[in-house]
């Protein structure tokens, strides 16, 4: 790819339910290699303008190309086939199995399973689980996570949990990761080790982020450049310092915008 090709356009993106609309007219680039906030109070439209990145719910107008090909209304295990993973604002973890089972479901998109497979397991399917297996554990090591690698997801504090998430998201080896609120109920602390991990996951890794969050120090301090949302629109975009002043970002925050 181009290094001056977007590895994500969005290009007029509108997304209605019913007679709501909930985004119109959105634009968006983000370059290989940046990190890119999306910012907005609740109900803004920041998941929806996400879910339709992600094929989950296809716009009903505008475009959305992928480093230059165009993945408009495709489906979403299409889109994470061509290196699109998430996270999601809600933890959808599997409780009831360990953290590294939940890392190594990440690895789906690139397994290849059958019968012919399992019915060889020792000469075909065991030695992709080894391969896959290290992957995993490099990441786990990556994410400081080898102390709790066999402890059940149920039990882990929100901080761990959204760790986790993370390293699953990452076993896909993807080239675009997007971050919905990764940091939502984190303390301190805790969003200083997660803004770091998703530095050194764009710097070892090789990954552009689009992050989704409300803790605006996190998007000043982490982010390239950032769009702001309310009510389904743009509000402004542009570098974090100088975007977080606009009157309208302002407003938004502490005036008139509304939360769900």
């Amino acid at each position: 790819m181009n290094a001056t090709t977007p590895i994500l356009e969005v290009e007029g993106i509108e997304r209605r339910f019913g007679g709501l609309v909930a985004v119109t007219g959105v634009d968006l680039r983000l370059m290989p290699g940046e990190i890119f906030g999306l910012v907005g109070p609740n109900g803004s439209g920041k998941t929806t303008l996400t879910n339709a990145i992600t094929g989950f719910y296809p716009p009903n107008k505008g475009r959305i190309r992928l480093a230059g090909e165009d993945i408009t209304g495709r489906r979403p295990h299409r889109i994470a086939a061509l290196g699109v993973a998430r996270t999601f604002q809600n933890l959808a973890l599997f409780n009831g199995l360990t953290v590294l089972d939940n890392i190594m479901l990440g690895r789906h998109i690139h397994m290849r399973p059958g019968v012919f497979r399992t019915a060889l397991y020792w000469w075909l399917a065991r030695p992709q689980e080894i391969a896959n297996r290290a992957i995993c554990e490099e990441i786990i090591e990556f994410l400081q996570l080898e102390g709790i690698r066999h402890e059940m997801v149920d039990g882990l504090p929100i901080g761990l949990k959204k760790r986790v998430e993370l390293a699953r998201a990452l076993a896909a080896e993807p080239r675009l990761l997007i971050l919905d609120e990764p940091m939502a109920g984190m303390n301190q602390e805790e969003k200083e080790y997660m803004a770091r991990f998703i530095l050194d996951a764009r710097a070892e890794r090789g990954v552009s982020v689009l992050l989704i969050e409300h803790h605006m120090d996190v998007i000043t301090g982490i982010c390239d450049r950032m769009l702001a949302l309310n009510y389904g629109e743009m509000i402004g975009t542009g570098i974090p310092r100088e975007v977080i002043k606009d009157p309208r970002v302002v407003e938004a925050y502490i005036g008139r915008g509304h939360a769900d």
